[in-house]
């Protein structure tokens, strides 16, 4: 199985903005403090020959500027009450997709799990994550592997 380094994650993270919102990000470092008040969270897990998770972490103001660009209108426009689960778990999916594309290659042979909004959940030493700046707002992406039960080793 591949690993995915947080600069990888941060590139998957940046065409699949670019592609579906047509919104332009850049990396930055990541910084404790915007992760814990990053509260708007979303899951999705994957299974195959390995197994793992990705995890999307945001605040509202980065769900207003996602939600009004995927709906092509002005930020203030946006109902981000009616839209923001839907958007961060449609993002969610994307990064799922790239992410066992990735893990997986022309023979991908990967399970993609549904979106699934969540708790904020603390970060391992196996997890990967990394921060994009967009807009003036801060959206966290984390993927973390899960450890191959040993009666499924072989």
């Amino acid at each position: 199985m591949n690993m995915i380094t947080p600069d990888r994650l941060a590139e998957l993270t940046v065409q699949a903005l670019e592609r579906t919102a047509f919104m332009m990000a850049d990396p930055v470092p990541v910084e404790p403090s915007a992760l814990a008040a990053a509260g708007c969270c979303s899951t999705i897990r994957y299974s195959g020959p390995g197994s793992g998770i990705v995890t999307l972490r945001t605040t509202d103001d980065f769900l207003q500027a996602l939600v009004a660009n995927l709906l092509g209108v002005e930020a203030g426009e946006a109902q981000i009450e009616s839209y923001a689960q839907d958007a961060l778990s449609e993002l969610t999916n994307i990064l799922g997709g790239s992410v066992i594309s990735e893990l997986g290659g022309r023979e991908c042979v990967y399970s993609l799990g549904l979106p699934q909004p969540s708790k904020p959940a603390p970060a391992d030493a196996s997890t990967q994550i990394c921060c994009l700046e967009s807009e003036g707002q801060l959206l966290f992406v984390a993927w973390r592997p899960e450890a191959v039960s040993s009666s499924l080793a072989a």
